[in-house]
């Protein structure tokens, strides 16, 4: 197979003119709506009610960031009058980093896809986009990128392949970023190709977490909590990048941990994304049928499966990520020292009953401040909101940029870079 592609060079336009193309975009996404969701569900066995949703939100998305752009709303608003030499302006400006390159996910095919949130808010930012397809949905892709085609023209370009092609994408001189959505294995894997070039580039990695939820002795004894978690590690079949992987209980709490893992054994889920995927659960599935610890494991394909431990026998495996319905119960003394040992996350959860649990998780707050993206109190990390205030990042290995974002209109920003503008007349101001 060629390793030669074309790298898209046609700006995207003024904001002005990347908000119509994002809205065209938009719309013609919405248009195709019925085929996109049967291509989309044959490929992946995803829900028909989970792909129109996503495709809700990708369109939504679309609308969200042309209109921030539009507004203006993505340039610096620095500003230093009379600071520079002889007393002249310093006025700072954001401009296009140039051609992305962004690799569509596996999870959401069309929120993080080929028309999802990174190639929006990288032509929102002016740049053009290079797709790489994931390798999983080439009929999804194809759909998506010939929707794409006619509206984007020179700034739109879709490619295939396997590793060798993703490691030739991002060492192509004309990228200068890259969006990922994947493994940590594969994030790693592009941010040291990046690294290696004559001139690196950043690479902005989502890589997954387990996602900690906490819940606090007086939120342990409220029953009521245990089925909007367990719909939480299993929905979509467990293949969120926000599913609750450790849920952390009071050692007293054996009875909310029991119904918990039942409730999540007992729950109905549809079939994983990949072969590759499935294989990998059921691999974890059956080390854990036969491990030491409880383990509650359901009768569907894949098995939906969870196991209670106690604090002193988490191994490093149990603190990994098991992509598909699974989770990790935790039963401990000390919440806070818990939360310590841990990696960066993209999200952790808090579950507490006021005033019972003021004192513990005014404790805990911070820590986890200092280990996730997104903190969520009595609530589920997953079905993330597309907002202003939205951070979908964390600390490493849930990215590999921890002050971005890669939902929300801060999403922009990874795509720009600041220029300082010195005694410039105002009249030639970009």
């Amino acid at each position: 197979m060629s390793l030669v592609f074309h790298v898209p060079s046609t700006s995207p336009g003024t904001p002005a003119q990347r908000r119509e193309l994002l809205y065209a975009l938009a719309t013609a996404l919405e248009a195709a709506r019925d085929e996109v969701v049967k291509v989309a569900g044959e490929e992946t066995g995803l829900t028909e009610a989970r792909l129109n949703g996503e495709l809700d939100r990708t369109s939504g998305q679309l609308r969200l960031l042309g209109d921030y752009v539009a507004d203006g709303r993505h340039q610096s608003s620095r500003l230093s009058p009379g600071a520079g030499p002889g007393g002249v302006d310093i006025r700072q400006i954001v401009v296009p980093v140039g051609p992305v390159a962004v690799f569509a996910a596996s999870n959401f095919p069309l929120a993080f896809g080929v028309l999802g949130g990174d190639t929006g808010s990288a032509l929102a930012a002016g740049c053009p986009v290079l797709v790489k397809a994931h390798p999983a949905q080439p009929r999804t892709s194809d759909l998506l990128a010939s929707i794409a085609a006619p509206v984007l023209g020179g700034a739109f370009g879709i490619v295939h392949g396997g590793a060798d092609v993703s490691l030739a994408v991002v060492r192509h001189p004309e990228i200068k970023a890259v969006g990922f959505t994947g493994s940590l294995a594969g994030g790693r894997a592009l941010m040291d190709e990046a690294a290696a070039r004559p001139d690196p580039i950043p690479v902005y990695a989502e890589m997954g977490s387990i996602n900690p939820v906490f819940v606090l002795p007086g939120a342990a004894a409220e029953a009521d909590r245990v089925a909007t978690l367990a719909a939480a590690v299993t929905g979509s079949s467990g293949q969120l990048c926000t599913k609750p992987g450790l849920v952390v209980l009071p050692r007293s709490a054996t009875e909310f941990a029991s119904a918990l893992a039942d409730a999540v054994a007992a729950t109905p889920v549809h079939r994983m994304l990949t072969e590759g995927m499935a294989a990998a659960h059921a691999e974890w599935v059956s080390s854990l049928r036969t491990s030491e610890h409880a383990v509650a494991i359901g009768s569907a394909s894949p098995a939906p499966v969870a196991t209670i431990v106690d604090a002193g026998s988490l191994t490093e495996s149990l603190l990994s990520e098991h992509f598909g319905p699974s989770v990790v119960i935790v039963l401990t003394d000390d919440f806070t020292a818990l939360a310590a040992t841990l990696e960066g996350q993209l999200t952790a959860t808090i579950h507490a009953a006021l005033p019972v649990d003021a004192d513990e998780a005014r404790e805990l707050l911070p820590v986890l401040v200092g280990k996730a993206g997104r903190i969520v109190w009595n609530g589920v990390p997953t079905g993330v909101a597309v907002v202003d205030a939205m951070l979908h990042g964390g600390p490493w290995p849930a990215t590999s940029a921890a002050w971005s974002t890669s939902v929300g209109t801060a999403a922009v920003e990874r795509f720009q870079r600041p220029v300082a503008l010195q005694g410039v007349p105002a009249d030639l101001l970009p």
